[in-house]
């Protein structure tokens, strides 16, 4: 058969343009099921092939050689596949870096070079009907050893629509999109060990994807069991709002990017904690104790139709639903219990239209609902926005506006303005073509805005306006490779009285040089004291914020080498008065160390030390204190990874956070947001927070798709007021805690239903 071969390939990095040293070649072929890639990699030192093995998505150090395809031909979206010359996955899409698809690859070393075959399963993709396709294509390869990139149609490194400078694949005649229908069927068993009592349980479920059309796919699950994920990284909150957390459950990860649009939503809503859990405590009388107060709102089932069509509508709806959870408590005396209801049921929802446009412009539309059982309050987000890209891709401008509502009648209301509503609008222009590049952008956030029951919102009353500034060279110059360059000013304004809080400004430079290491400077400043609107957390009462300062330089040396480190380190001061200086340092170390192909560890540290800090002390007889403090962090990681081989692996995560904080004074806050020393308070405020988890993970793809998961975690979490200023002497007191220890297995298996069944047939 007579196949075209791509081949002409140029270098992207270090220099772009240059004539790459080593050739590559590139075949595609394709048949009423699959399309085909056969990648030459011609390397005359093959003994020198970097091979780390890995697991799915992994960042590795080996040869990369990847394939993307922007099948709608419509410049905003592209299907990625790539495999390192260890043979090791990884895929995505441009807008959404959690895409997983069902694929097959292999890749040897031979005596000039590594050769790798991919097979892509048109069900894997989506594509429009039509007997002639037109495919944007771009195949990569990274050299690793000599931290080289090419590229088989070169991308200017200044430009941010990439998918425009992509070659064409034509010759796809006459193939069809298959049904696609999968099933991921799973069983589950788990054991909870928690002060010499153990709980054993047992659990099914299933993943449904069903294309309804070549464009469209409706993903289900049913019964979910997220109990595998990794442990947060718990950290004490001392801020005015709530710490988010990454989205670790794999259903919310992949698939979402229809559902992100505003960034309206954030997906930990959705099993999260219950609404009254801690009224549980509160709730205890004298000769009464809390036996069971779950911490997650359990899952039912969520369900998600999305997918673009070839005019480039696309189109997203959600819905998922949430069990009522209770807390039971239990009378010491009698031995009775009874249960207070923490969460309701709740409904999610949310639909999203977004339109592409000419100029890869596009136009959305999302509303996002949550709606409870009667007694609690419903919510109502609705946002449109539009991002337009000059003819040239040289400029763009954006603007959104948002609405909220929350009300305990919702539906009878919603058209109707109430005290619950609120507002939030930006708009912003950009440069975005070149060397030097600009950014202006205005977000405003009336009183009342308030999109949290599914999203997450820090800020309200305020307005922002800022300018980003970059000047970047990408190419090798004078001693350096490549340099970067932010600089970004920002005010912030009471979105009521048009009063100036805070103005502020960051730096960011980084220098790469030949060998590759690279030097980092940041620096940050706010000029003059700020005004905080939440820290005070009594609405209307201000908190001055002091003028201060921060800069820190770091490196990062050449990840290509089996040992590489990132460091950095930082001071800051503040100026709270004229007698009162505080003082922050920080240094971080994080270093890579890769003993051979198949161990590799990360381990990690971070210290930091804030001396005279002001903040919110607490709550004491329900009037709020403040105070100047002194508070010591230091979180410690170890993480290790065992490859058996690429689908066979152990994994050791251990986490250890500790911080405390001593205040040396308590007070108030005058009417300017100041505080007054209260020598008269008595009380104590001191902290002393630890958080040691442990997760060790075995995982099998043992077929395509499919999995054995063996978990082991272990959590300990201990807040208190007595200091214990001796670290060993601290980490002792944590595990004399009482423990819990679970041990988790899941079986997933993949099924392509129609594929199946022909065999079945045959």
């Amino acid at each position: 058969m007579n196949v075209n071969i791509a081949t002409d390939f140029l270098e992207l990095n270090p220099t772009e343009g240059n004539a790459p040293r080593f050739k590559t070649d590139v075949k595609v072929l394709f048949d009423d099921n699959n399309i085909y890639i056969l990648g030459y990699c011609y390397d005359d030192h093959p003994d020198s092939i970097l091979t780390q093995l890995g697991e799915r998505d992994d960042r590795l150090n080996a040869d990369l050689f990847t394939v993307s395809f922007d099948t709608y031909n419509k410049k905003l979206d592209a299907f990625t596949f790539s495999v390192s010359a260890s043979g090791v996955q990884s895929d995505s899409r441009v807008s959404d870096d959690a895409f997983n698809a069902v694929w097959e690859s292999a890749v040897q070393i031979v005596d000039d070079g590594w050769v790798v075959e991919i097979k892509i399963p048109y069900y894997a993709i989506r594509f429009p009907k039509g007997e002639k396709q037109l495919w944007k294509l771009q195949f990569e390869r990274e050299i690793r050893r000599i931290r080289t990139e090419l590229q088989w149609s070169l991308v200017p490194k200044n430009i941010e629509t990439e998918l425009n400078y992509w070659g064409n694949l034509v010759g796809l005649n006459n193939i069809k999109d298959p049904a696609r229908i999968s099933l991921s069927p799973y069983v589950s068993s788990f054991a909870e060990f928690e002060n010499n009592e153990s709980t054993l349980g047992f659990g099914a479920g299933a993943d449904l994807k069903l294309g309804l059309n070549e464009s469209y796919t409706l993903d289900m699950t049913l019964l979910p069991d997220f109990s595998q994920v990794r442990s947060d990284n718990i950290v004490k909150n001392l801020g005015a709002f709530e710490v988010v957390f990454d989205e670790q459950r794999p259903f919310f990860q992949e698939g979402v990017d229809l559902f992100n649009l505003g960034e309206l939503f954030y997906s930990r809503r959705i099993g999260g904690v219950p609404e009254k859990f801690n009224d549980a405590f509160s709730a205890l009388d004298s000769n009464e104790m809390l036996i069971d107060n779950p911490n997650v709102a359990r899952l039912i089932n969520v369900a998600k139709v999305s997918g673009r069509d070839k005019n480039g509508l696309g189109i997203g709806v959600m819905n998922a639903i949430t069990a009522p959870t209770s807390a039971t408590i239990e009378n010491t005396e009698t031995g009775d219990t009874r249960k207070i209801e923490t969460n309701p049921l709740v409904n999610y929802n949310i639909i999203s239209i977004d339109q592409n446009l000419k100029n890869n412009s596009s136009i959305y539309f999302i509303n996002l609902n949550t709606s409870r059982s009667e007694g609690y309050t419903d919510a109502n987000v609705s946002a449109l926005g539009l991002n337009l890209i000059s003819k040239k891709s040289n400029y763009s401008f954006s603007g959104d506006i948002k609405v909220s509502q929350r009300d305990t009648n919702l539906m009878a209301n919603i058209l109707k303005e109430s005290a619950g509503d609120g507002m939030s609008y930006s708009l912003g222009f950009s440069k975005i073509k070149g060397n030097f590049k600009l950014s202006l952008l205005s977000e405003n956030k009336s009183p009342n805005y308030n999109p949290n029951d599914l999203g997450v919102n820090f800020t309200t009353n305020i307005r922002n306006h800022s300018l980003e500034l970059q000047f970047n060279k990408y190419n090798p110059f004078w001693i350096l490779n490549g340099n970067y360059n932010t600089f970004t000013y920002s005010i912030d304004q009471d979105y009521t009285t048009g009063e100036v809080l805070k103005n502020s400004y960051n730096g960011e430079l980084a220098f790469i040089f030949p060998s590759f290491n690279a030097f980092f400077l940041n620096l940050s400043s706010q000029v003059g004291d700020g005004v905080d609107l939440f820290e005070s957390r009594v609405p209307g009462q201000k908190f001055i914020i002091p003028e201060y300062y921060f800069n820190g330089i770091g490196i990062s040396t050449d990840y290509s080498r089996k040992f590489a480190l990132d460091a950095e380190v930082g001071y800051g001061q503040g100026y709270f008065t004229d007698y009162v200086v505080n003082n922050y340092f920080e240094v971080e170390l994080s270093p890579i160390l890769r003993l051979n192909d198949k161990l590799s560890l990360t381990p990690s540290s971070n210290y930091s030390i804030f001396l005279n800090g002001v903040g919110f002390a607490g709550f004491f007889d329900e009037q709020p204190k403040y105070g100047v403090r002194d508070v010591k962090t230091l979180t410690n990681i170890l993480q290790g990874k065992y490859l058996f081989k690429n689908n066979l692996s152990l994994t050791l995560r251990v986490r250890h956070y500790w911080s405390y904080g001593i205040y040396d004074y308590y007070g108030d806050l005058d009417e300017e947001g100041y505080i007054i020393k209260d020598d008269q308070f008595a009380e104590n405020a001191n902290f002393n927070f630890n958080a040691f988890n442990t997760d060790l993970i075995f995982a099998w793809q043992f077929a395509p798709g499919s999995f054995l998961n063996i978990v082991y975690k272990n959590a300990l979490q201990k807040d208190e007021q007595d200091l214990r200023l001796s670290y060993f002497n601290n980490l002792n007191t944590v595990f004399d805690q009482g423990q819990v220890n679970t041990v988790t297995m899941k079986l997933i298996y993949f099924f392509d239903v129609v594929s199946s069944y022909k065999k079945v047939m045959k």
